[in-house]
């Protein structure tokens, strides 16, 4: 399995888009970040990522609705998606699920389970 894919990391918390960043691109991943969702889906479109790690809570444009966006256009639509969260809703996360996000993590989380859940998608997906 190539580690020399692109991860786009869409967080509107500095400190958390360094963390992931820092702990991806040691594992041998390309890393492009974005702070809101609306830049996200400009950066989906200029970086072309193998895999995106997305928060939900954000100002402009929610994880939700960046997700939902990419995975109603077919260019987009087969790129997986991590969702995170600091949200506890059962109900939120029925409807990633059904928009067809790959995981959802609890926010906080460890590094190395998120980190498991990206190979394992690169893996599943032979990206």
């Amino acid at each position: 399995m190539a580690f020399n894919k692109k991860i786009l990391v869409v967080d509107d918390e500095p400190h958390v888009r360094i963390l992931l960043k820092s702990r991806m691109e040691a594992n041998g991943f390309n890393v492009v970040t974005a702070y809101g969702g609306m830049q996200a889906l400009e950066k989906v479109k200029e970086e072309k990522p193998d895999l995106i790690l997305l928060d939900i809570v954000m100002p402009d444009l929610n994880g939700y609705e960046v997700a939902k966006q990419l995975k109603a256009d077919p260019e987009t639509a087969k790129i997986p998606v991590i969702i995170f969260t600091a949200s506890n809703v059962r109900e939120l996360e029925e409807q990633c699920r059904a928009l067809g996000v790959d995981y959802i993590i609890m926010k906080p989380f460890s590094p190395e389970v998120l980190l498991g859940m990206v190979k394992d998608l690169f893996k599943r997906n032979e990206l």
